[in-house]
């Protein structure tokens, strides 16, 4: 078995990272995606002809679940069982911060990914990101900062956002040193903040004024359809807004620090860091 590792959604906000820390181990890396743009090995989730050309060869995967899908479960359980099959010995997955509460409905998805990682067979690991710093610059407020505004649901709740480039620095150990089979690491900032402070903190930096709104779940539901996210995902999102407005957000771990040796990113740092 080689030391290749499959990195599944190798442009997303984690997986671009990744791709550069796994190299630089002299990890030989197979980046895959919807596509082969890019030198990129093509990957669908419902197309199993990609994932065994995929598969072929790799001893670990990083697997992020599908896009755009509430219980990913259909389609993971028989990627990893293909993984066991192909001679993949080890997983890293990603889920987030607050699946383990039953009572909030957006982790219900997110708990069966991870039962169906642990009965894989292969070792395991599963990382639990807080929310992400990215989010405003990358994600899905980015459209409202450019017009201004941020806009959510979240009310005062405060998140211990966290950097993807310290979720990545945390993929590639477990991806590629001993000790992390059987470890569920819970991955945040070390400092809590509101999406008003967030906002304020962007506006600070780039000399902006970018005002917060609050809103109900239903209007911001409806706006996030409006910028084109499908229904079902707008609601999962939705979701873990109100999650972090009821304070399901604010812990923060030392995680990051204990694994990497360094203090996770601020908020700050990522936003300097991004051209606006």
């Amino acid at each position: 078995m080689t030391n290749t590792v499959l990195v599944l959604g190798a442009t997303g906000m984690i997986g671009r990272r990744l791709v550069p820390l796994l190299r630089d181990r002299g990890i030989t890396v197979r980046a895959a995606s919807r596509t082969a743009a890019g030198g990129h090995t093509p990957f669908d989730w419902r197309d199993p002809t990609t994932q065994a050309a995929a598969l072929a060869g790799v001893r670990a995967l990083y697997l992020v679940p599908p896009p755009l899908v509430e219980n990913p479960t259909s389609l993971v359980a028989p990627l990893l069982a293909a993984a066991k099959e192909a001679g993949v010995e080890r997983v890293v997955a990603v889920t987030s911060l607050g699946v383990e509460f039953p009572t909030e409905p957006a982790s219900s998805g997110r708990r069966a990914l991870e039962h169906v990682v642990k009965a894989s067979g292969l070792d395991w690991t599963v990382l639990r990101p807080g929310g992400f710093a990215q989010n405003f610059s990358e994600g899905f407020l980015r459209p409202g900062i450019d017009r201004g505004m941020v806009v959510s649901a979240t009310g005062a709740g405060k998140v211990a956002m966290i950097d993807a480039g310290d979720i990545a620095a945390v993929a590639a150990l477990a991806l590629t040193e001993p000790g992390h089979a059987g470890q569920t690491y819970e991955l945040t900032g070390a400092e809590t903040l509101s999406f008003a402070d967030a906002a304020a903190t962007i506006g600070r930096i780039t000399g902006r004024e970018i005002a917060y709104r609050t809103v109900e779940p239903g209007e911001m539901e409806a706006m996030l359809q409006g910028f084109g996210l499908p229904a079902e995902y707008a609601a999962v999102v939705v979701r873990d807004q109100v999650a972090i407005r009821d304070g399901a957000g604010a812990r923060i771990t030392d995680t990051v620090e204990r694994l990497t040796g360094k203090r996770p990113t601020s908020f700050a740092a990522v936003a300097e860091r991004v051209a606006w």
